[in-house]
């Protein structure tokens, strides 16, 4: 098997558990006795792990290699689901998200560094933009077919909601132990300390650090602090503008169940067209361009006056959105060497997620002092800036 086959194959094992829990991972705690606001509080503790572990769990794929650590995040991805599964009180659910706040931090860039590592290894370093671009379609397409799978369990199985709520949780153990047997087979170990010591993990953090906010990277890393804004506005205001145009609060549900599932069929489109203009544009002129046409949608989104119009900048925000994350982590590999390559995806990911976790409470006041609308126009303004930042960045190379 080709080196990018077994890396989207790795890909489509991991985000088709994730698809496989979208459906249920908010109903079933609610269906267990928690209320909304102990599952706002309960799921807060995986965005503080991940924040926390975000860099130091990258410095620990540069300093002890890529596939122990991919593997390590697979394990501890299946004793979080396992604690969901067996999870009845908020204090129970709040362990099980923590334990996932670390299996993301694990899993946030290895498998990706790993495949870069391998194609320049092998002197094709030009395949690079190509394969991440067709890792965002994979992506696409595992999630809503593992939503649709568990959709499918939901309406077959028998028995008591509690019940079938929790079965697609078992099937992503099943998942995710596939992919962890498939790393340890597909994975060829990269260079990494022989005998892992601390030593080695601070030396890796303390390097990748310096890389991610040097000359080299620290537009492209500012540039991803505002994509991170962007992005909280794209996803909090599609359900309220919705809820302008629709009846009441479950017809506005409804239809953005139908429009979310569609849009992951649509970011798959834009995946396949990015790989082809690849072989073509470089990263560094097509990321701006994306960039750009986000803001353009989150504009739409704003200036909406029915759903057709909103429903059609939400998509073209899709259309995008996995491909430019493809081509701007293209332009980050370009800049790194193997050395700090995790480290550094892990800086821009903890600045995406960061920004993004403040940018929706920022964007949240605005709405209710002003309008969502108001806040998709600033949304869309952040995201033009990060284009330019974009330019900026690559300009001197490009000279």
């Amino acid at each position: 098997m080709s080196l990018r086959r077994r890396f989207l194959s790795l890909l489509a094992l991991r985000w088709f558990a994730t698809g496989l829990l979208m459906p249920v991972s908010l109903l079933l705690p609610l269906e267990r006795g928690l209320t909304i606001a102990e599952v706002g509080l309960a799921m807060a503790a995986q965005g503080v792990l991940v924040i926390l572990l975000e860099v130091p769990s990258g410095a620990l794929a540069d300093a002890w290699g890529r596939r122990p650590v991919f593997i390590a995040s697979g394990l501890v991805a299946v004793a979080a689901y396992a604690a969901t599964f067996v999870a009845q009180s908020v204090a129970a659910f709040a362990l099980a998200w923590a334990i996932s706040g670390v299996f993301r931090a694990l899993d946030s860039g290895p498998l990706e560094a790993w495949f870069v590592d391998a194609e320049r290894a092998r002197d094709a370093a030009d395949e690079v933009p190509r394969g991440l671009a067709a890792a965002g379609g994979v992506i696409s397409v595992a999630i809503a077919a593992g939503s649709l799978v568990s959709a499918g369990l939901l309406r077959v199985l028998p028995g008591p909601v509690e019940d079938a709520l929790a079965v697609p949780y078992l099937v992503a153990i099943g998942v995710v132990l596939v992919q962890v047997g498939c790393s340890w087979r597909f994975m060829d170990a990269t260079a990494a300390s022989a005998r892992p010591t601390s030593a080695a993990w601070r030396g890796a953090l303390a390097s990748g650090v310096r890389v991610a906010f040097g000359p080299r990277l620290r537009l492209l890393s500012s540039a991803m602090a505002l994509v991170g804004v962007a992005v909280a506005a794209l996803e909090m205001f599609i359900p309220v503008r919705l809820a302008e145009f629709t009846p009441d609060a479950s017809d506005a549900a409804a239809v953005l169940g139908v429009v979310s599932s569609a849009a992951w069929g649509v970011a798959a489109l834009g995946a396949l067209v990015t790989t082809r203009a690849l072989r073509r544009l470089s990263p560094a002129l097509l990321t701006p361009a994306l960039f750009a046409v986000e803001a353009l949608g989150l504009v739409a989104m704003a200036a909406a006056t029915g759903v057709g119009i909103l429903v059609a900048g939400y998509w073209l925000c899709y259309l995008v959105h996995t491909s430019s994350g493809a081509t701007f982590n293209a332009l980050v590999h370009e800049r790194v060497d193997d050395a700090q390559r995790a480290t550094a995806l892990s800086v821009n990911s903890m600045a995406f997620l960061g920004t993004a976790a403040a940018g929706g409470v920022a964007l949240g006041a605005l709405a209710d002092a002003s309008s969502a609308s108001a806040a998709l126009v600033v949304g869309s303004a952040f995201m033009g800036v990060a284009a330019l930042l974009v330019v900026a960045a690559v300009r001197p190379r490009q000279r």
